[in-house]
């Protein structure tokens, strides 16, 4: 897809990236608004150098590869959003990821692995790739699509480079904001949502289980006698055993689990689309974990544990949190370290 921008002079560049560097650094209040920042920047570089096209790629660790911006120029988003490069396969995009400095190439490797409709829309030729960094890392590349006329030079490189340097700070201060709305939400040892956010995501889980008529189960888990072991053992042996309990959650529930740290030692989990006994099937494995666990001085560790379940248990779908507690309750004072079920007949 061309442009029809001219070619910009020198003046002109310095002007563009001194519009932009505010826009990167102060724009960025939300994920959505990187792609705004982002298609300003390959805007700027585009009309800058009359390339036909200017795209990011963010490099995914999940899936080991360089993936489409939906937010280019000179290309449009439904065709970035397809775009996925395996890491170790692309001459250019690995180049400037892994060592920081931009790549040139009349062609690369990176054309090979484009499917047809992309490769006849995106000939990778006469390609300048830029690396995107923020304070500490790099977090994808950028392509500047066949420039025309002669090759790129050191001032066309500074200036494309500035305005990937101002796409990276901007990515910092995302980083930094996604990580102050995350400590909102998460309890600070655990890494567990925290009691505020558990109730908002039970109170829309609900809904949505009397919406569908699908099942929602709700577990509650004591850790026993944490105050004892933080007594006798210092609270560093206390935060020890909770984290136990954490990652025994972690490792026992369905993917789509939503767990908290409800209190001091106090656990939620929240099990969307799980039935009565498929949810005590879950915490009996985190009980057998937790149980599992031996270290010095303290020893063994116990939970006791309570499971409702909506509609299973016949209980109202605005009481399930405070049933399950109960049923946790009733674990304790019939011994602990073991599950109790909210069943109709126990609820009646």
């Amino acid at each position: 897809m061309g442009n029809s921008r001219k070619h910009l002079n020198g003046n002109e560049r310095v002007s563009h990236l001194f519009q932009l560097l505010p826009a990167a650094l102060e724009a960025i209040h939300s994920a959505s608004q990187v792609y705004q920042v982002t298609e300003r920047a390959c805007a700027s570089i585009g009309g800058g150098l009359g390339a036909q096209a200017v795209f990011v790629l963010w490099y995914s660790e999940s899936e080991r590869a360089f993936v489409g911006m939906p937010s280019g120029y000179g290309i449009d988003d439904a065709t970035l959003s397809q775009i996925r490069l395996p890491a170790g396969m692309c001459a250019a995009s690995d180049t400037a990821f892994v060592h920081g400095r931009p790549y040139i190439s009349d062609r690369t490797d990176e054309e090979e692995l484009l499917t047809g409709a992309l490769r006849r829309q995106l000939c990778l030729a006469r390609l300048l790739t830029l690396p995107i960094r923020d304070e500490k890392h790099t977090r994808g590349v950028l392509h500047v699509v066949n420039k025309p006329g002669k090759p790129y030079d050191e001032v066309d490189v500074a200036f494309a480079m500035s305005i990937a340097h101002a796409c990276g700070a901007a990515l910092s201060l995302l980083h930094y904001r996604h990580y102050i709305d995350r400590m909102a939400i998460t309890d600070g040892l655990t890494g567990l949502f925290n009691r505020y956010h558990a109730e908002s995501l039970l109170e829309e889980n609900i809904h949505l289980a009397m919406q569908n008529k699908s099942p929602l189960s709700v577990a509650v888990v004591y850790l026993d006698h944490l105050k004892y072991i933080n007594d006798v053992y210092g609270y560093r042996a206390g935060d020890r055993a909770l984290l136990s309990v954490a990652k025994a959650l972690q490792k026992s529930v369905s993917p789509r689990a939503l767990l908290a740290r409800y209190a001091g030692d106090e656990f939620v989990a929240v099990l969307p689309g799980v039935s009565l006994y498929e949810a005590q099937a879950q915490m009996q494995a985190v009980r057998d974990l937790v149980a599992a666990e031996c270290w010095e001085p303290v020893g063994g560790l116990s939970v006791s544990i309570g499971v409702v379940s909506y509609p299973e248990s016949a209980v109202p779908a605005d009481h399930l949190l405070s049933a399950a507690e109960d049923a946790a309750m009733a674990a304790k004072r019939h011994g602990r370290n073991q599950v109790v079920l909210v069943t109709p007949r126990s609820a009646a």
